[in-house]
């Protein structure tokens, strides 16, 4: 009899391992700093396109849970197989992966410089004589690409935690005459800490970002395909305007 408690015992936690709730899970590897993209992990707020993703996969019982990494560890760890994907990338940044046909966000990078700077950006000629804070591992659209590659000397890279708000205080210490930086991510910072007094200089047409699945990830296609058709559920429900709407946001499809 008590081995057939311990049997049966077994038979309960491999049961309980089989349902949906607990069969699968997809790590979701990104900076806390991306708010309101993603957020810090656990928070009540993790993200727009964290809370996107979820609510996606739920319909296929498979759970999403977030970590935070900087972003070159994140994709880096990604691509190795050790999270599941990345919520919010240009496909330029990682082109190895696989990506789903669908959107989850629209992305705009713009120059930043102090409030009392004249200075605006105009393409190659009007980097002369600026040092450009950028984000080691962004992609920040063709043109610019183009341009950091072509004057490496006009452009500090920097890399670790915290870059949106980095960026910011290494401008106010006057070691950068600008930096470049996708909008959403400056709001936010700058309306999360206040007394930093920034203006846009010039920014780059939009570009659309994905979530991207690991290149060694058996069900890739798969999660891909679970993605697009999720995506167009959550946009036809009202869903998506309901995410985006508790972070400020409206959606970049009208």
């Amino acid at each position: 009899m008590h081995s057939v408690g311990i049997t049966r015992g077994v038979a309960a936690l491999l049961c309980l391992a089989c349902s949906p709730s607990y069969a699968e899970e997809i790590t979701l590897a990104s900076p806390a700093y991306w708010c309101p993209f993603s957020c810090t992990a656990g928070a009540q707020q993790e993200g727009f396109t964290v809370e996107i993703i979820r609510w996606i996969y739920a319909r296929h019982g498979i759970s999403v849970r977030l970590v935070n990494q900087n972003y070159s560890r994140a994709l880096s760890e990604v691509r190795s197989g050790r999270y599941t994907a990345t919520p919010s990338t240009l496909k330029a940044e990682a082109p190895d992966f696989s990506y789903p046909a669908q959107a989850i966000s629209s992305n705009r990078f713009c120059f930043y410089t102090l409030a009392g700077s004249s200075w605006q950006y105009n393409g190659s000629a009007s980097l002369t004589g600026q040092q450009v804070g950028i984000i080691q591992n962004y992609a920040y659209g063709p043109a610019l690409d183009a341009l950091i590659q072509a004057q490496p000397e006009r452009f500090q890279a920097h890399t670790g935690n915290d870059l949106t708000l980095r960026l910011i205080q290494q401008l106010q210490r006057k070691r950068l005459d600008s930096f470049i930086e996708e909008e959403n991510l400056v709001s936010y910072t700058l309306l999360h800490n206040p007394g930093h007094s920034l203006r846009q200089a010039g920014c780059e047409p939009g570009s659309l970002a994905y979530m991207a699945i690991s290149p060694n990830h058996p069900r890739r296609a798969e999660y891909a395909q679970m993605f697009d058709s999720g995506m167009q559920e959550i946009r036809r429900s009202g869903v998506l305007n309901q995410i985006l709407s508790a972070y400020g946001l409206s959606d970049w499809q009208h």
